[in-house]
C-alpha cells in the first residue's frame, strides 16, 4: 500500500489473473480516484433529489470516466507551461518518455498477445495515445527557443517512424503472429485517434516552422510522410480519410508567403507533394449543387494555395516548376466533379506559370550551373516548356466540357506561338509540333467530324472548336516556319501530317442544307483558306513549285530533299474534293513565283526605271 499525504491509505490497483475474474483495469483505477477524491469529505445526506441515469447512450466507459476525473485533478496546461523551466536534459527526458509510451503502445497494438489473461504489457487507450501526441506538440511549441534541438533529436524521428510506409515489414517479421495471420500485407497505419493527432502535430509544427528561417526546410520536408510514396496513410486497410484535414493544414502553411521565400528544395518537395496529393484526392461531386465543390474540398484548398503562391510577389521565381503536376491534378479534379470553373482556373494557373517560364529557366540554370554556357538555357527552357504544353493539351483533347476544351485550345495556340519557341533547339520544336500540336488538333477534328450529326443546338460551340483546331494547326506552323525548314526531314513529315488532317476535314465535296451542313460548309471554307495561305507562303519561299517545273525538282534535290514536297502537296490537294476547283489557281501562283525567282535582276531594273521616271 502507498500512503497519501493526509494519512489515509490509498486503495491498491486491482490485479487480475487468469483464474480470477473482476473489474477491468480502468474500473479499478476509477475506484482508486474516487476513493482518493472522497477522503476528508463529509457524506451528504440523501435528499431524494438524486437521479440515476440508465440511458446507455450517455454512459461512459471506465477509461473515459478516469480521463474526466484526471482532467479535474491534474493541471495539464500548467504542466505544459512549466516545461519552459526545465533544463535541456529534463525537457528531453520528458519528451522521450512520451515518445516511448506511444511507441510501446503501437507495438502492443500491432502484435497479438500470447494469451487473454496475460497483462505484461498493457497498451494505452486510443484517447490516451492521442493525448500523448497532443502533449508532444504543445510542449514543443511552448519551448520555441529550444525547438531546433527538440526537432532534430526527438520529434523528427518520432513522426517519421510513425507515419512512414514500410513495404518490407511483413517479410522481415515472417515468424511473428501477425505475419501468420496476414502475411501478404506490409505494415500499415491503424485507424486510431492517435494517428490523427500525430498528423495534426506534424501540420502544426510545419505551420510554425514556415515562419522561421533557420529550420523551415527541415520541418517542411517531413510533409512527405503524409502522402505516397513515403506516407503510410494511403495504404491503411481502413482507408484513413484525413484528406480535408491535410488540405486545411496545407493552406495554413502556404499562406505564409514570406516564410516560403526562404526554404530550399527539400522544403518545396514536401509542400508540392502534399499539394499534388490533396488535388488528386478532391473533386468529389456535390450532392446539393451540380457543377460545384464543397468549401472544404481538398482540390479547392489546393487551388487556393497554388493561386496564392503563383501570384505572390514574394515568391516570384521561387516556386519550383514541379508545381505543374499539382496544377494538372487540379484540372483533373474539375473533370471528376463536373466543375468546369475549377478546370478553367487550373488552366489559367498554367498560363501564369508559362508567362514566367523563361526567367524561371534562367534562374534555375544559374543556380545549378553558375558557370555554364548561355546556350544551355534553351535546354532548361525545353525541360519546363514541354510539360506545360502537355498539361494544357491534355484537357484540350480529353475534357468532356466544351468550354474547357475551347479554353485549352486557345491557350495551347498562344503558348506555341510565344517567344519560347525561338529559344529551344529546332529538332525539339519539330517534335512538339508532331506530338502536341498536330496530335491534339487531329484528334479533336476527327472526334467532331465523327459526331457531326449530333451538333444540334451546339452549332456555335462546335464551329468555335473547329476554328480553334484549325488555328492550332496553321498558326504555330507559319510562326516557326523558318526554324522548321532548317530540319528538312522533320519538316516534310510535319507538312504531310498537316495535309492528311486537312484531307480528312475537306475530303467530301457534297454539302447540303441544314444546320449540321452549315457547320461543315463554314468549316471547310475556313480550312481551305488557311491551307491556301500556307501553300502561298511556301510558294513564296520557293519550297513549293509547279511540279512540272524541272527547276523546282532540282531545287528540292539540292536542298537535301529525298521526298519532293511539291509533288506530295499537289497530289494531296488534288485528292481533296473541296479544293479541286482551286488547284489550278494555286498552280498559277506557283508558276508566277518561280518566274519571279528566275529573273530577280529584271525586277530590280524595272524598279529602278520606275524610280527615275518618278523623279
Amino acid at each position: 500500500k502507498e500512503s497519501i499525504g493526509d494519512g489515509h491509505d490509498a486503495v491498491p490497483f486491482f490485479e487480475r489473473t487468469q483464474t480470477q475474474k473482476g473489474p477491468s483495469i480502468g474500473a479499478a483505477f476509477e475506484n482508486q480516484l474516487i476513493y482518493e477524491s472522497s477522503v476528508g469529505k463529509e457524506e451528504m445526506p440523501v435528499t431524494g433529489l438524486e437521479r440515476m441515469g440508465n440511458d446507455l447512450s450517455i454512459q461512459q466507459s471506465p477509461r473515459a470516466r478516469v480521463r474526466h476525473r484526471l482532467s479535474q485533478l491534474v493541471d495539464f496546461s500548467g504542466l505544459i507551461s512549466e516545461s519552459r523551466y526545465l533544463d535541456m536534459d529534463g525537457l528531453s527526458d520528458l519528451l522521450n518518455a512520451l515518445v516511448e509510451m506511444i511507441r510501446d503502445s503501437s507495438k502492443s497494438l500491432n502484435n497479438t498477445r500470447a494469451s487473454e489473461g496475460e497483462l505484461a504489457s498493457l497498451p494505452l487507450s486510443p484517447a490516451s495515445e492521442a493525448f500523448a501526441e497532443i502533449l508532444l506538440c504543445e510542449i514543443a511549441l511552448k519551448n520555441r527557443d529550444r525547438f531546433a534541438h527538440v526537432w532534430e533529436n526527438i520529434l523528427c524521428a518520432h513522426y517519421n517512424s510513425r507515419l512512414t510506409y514500410r513495404p518490407g515489414w511483413g517479410r522481415q517479421n515472417s515468424d511473428s503472429a501477425l505475419s501468420d495471420t496476414n502475411p501478404q500485407h506490409p505494415e500499415t497505419v491503424a485507424l486510431t485517434p492517435g494517428i490523427e493527432k500525430c498528423v495534426t502535430g506534424v501540420l502544426r509544427l510545419c505551420i510554425y516552422a514556415s515562419s522561421r528561417n533557420t529550420l523551415a526546410s527541415e520541418v517542411l520536408s517531413t510533409l512527405k510522410v503524409l502522402h505516397p510514396p513515403f506516407g503510410a496513410l494511403h495504404w491503411s486497410p481502413q482507408e484513413l480519410n484525413l484528406d480535408k484535414h491535410l488540405a486545411e493544414g496545407l493552406w495554413r502553411v502556404c499562406r505564409n508567403v514570406d516564410g516560403l521565400s526562404h526554404i530550399n528544395d527539400e522544403g518545396w518537395s514536401g509542400i508540392l507533394g502534399l499539394l499534388e496529393w490533396c488535388a488528386s484526392r478532391g473533386g468529389m461531386p456535390s450532392a446539393q449543387r451540380v457543377g460545384s465543390l464543397a468549401e472544404d474540398d481538398p482540390s479547392l484548398q489546393a487551388f487556393r494555395s497554388l493561386h496564392l503562391m503563383l501570384h505572390a510577389v514574394e515568391l516570384k521565381d521561387c516556386v519550383p516548376f514541379g508545381v505543374v503536376r499539382s496544377i494538372r491534378s487540379i484540372v483533373e479534379a474539375g473533370e471528376r466533379a463536373q466543375c468546369p470553373k475549377l478546370s478553367i482556373a487550373g488552366l489559367d494557373l498554367l498560363q501564369v506559370l508559362h508567362s514566367r517560364m523563361e526567367s524561371l529557366a534562367v534562374f534555375q540554370n544559374a543556380a545549378t550551373n553558375p558557370i555554364g554556357p548561355d546556350d544551355s538555357n534553351g535546354q532548361y527552357l525545353l525541360k519546363y516548356w514541354l510539360p506545360t504544353l502537355e498539361a494544357i493539351g491534355e484537357p484540350a483533347e480529353k475534357s468532356r466540357n466544351g468550354h474547357v476544351r475551347q479554353h485549352a485550345l486557345s491557350l495551347l495556340t498562344d503558348a506555341l506561338i510565344d517567344r519560347h519557341g525561338r529559344s529551344i533547339p529546332a529538332t525539339s520544336l519539330c517534335d512538339i509540333m508532331n506530338t502536341v500540336c498536330l496530335h491534339v488538333a487531329g484528334r479533336r477534328i476527327a472526334d467532331l467530324l465523327r459526331v457531326r450529326s449530333g451538333f444540334g443546338s451546339d452549332f456555335d460551340e462546335c464551329l468555335i472548336e473547329l476554328e480553334l483546331c484549325i488555328s492550332l494547326i496553321f498558326k504555330p506552323f507559319l510562326h516557326h516556319l523558318k526554324t522548321l525548314v532548317s530540319v528538312e526531314g522533320d519538316f516534310v513529315g510535319i507538312w504531310i501530317s498537316m495535309l492528311g488532317i486537312m484531307s480528312q476535314l475537306l475530303g467530301d465535296d457534297s454539302v447540303s442544307s441544314g444546320d449540321d451542313d452549315d457547320v461543315c460548309r463554314m468549316t471547310k471554307e475556313l480550312g481551305s483558306e488557311h491551307l491556301r495561305n500556307a501553300v502561298m507562303v511556301l510558294i513564296a519561299m520557293g519550297l513549293i513549285t509547279d511540279d512540272s517545273n524541272s527547276r523546282g525538282e532540282q531545287q528540292q534535290e539540292s536542298n537535301g530533299g529525298g521526298q519532293d514536297i511539291s509533288s506530295v502537296t499537289w497530289a494531296a490537294i488534288g485528292s481533296i474534293g473541296y479544293c479541286k476547283p482551286l488547284v489550278e489557281e494555286w498552280r498559277q501562283s506557283a508558276r508566277e513565283s518561280a518566274m519571279d525567282n528566275i529573273n530577280p535582276s529584271q525586277n530590280v531594273v524595272n524598279v529602278n526605271v520606275g524610280e527615275e521616271n518618278a523623279d
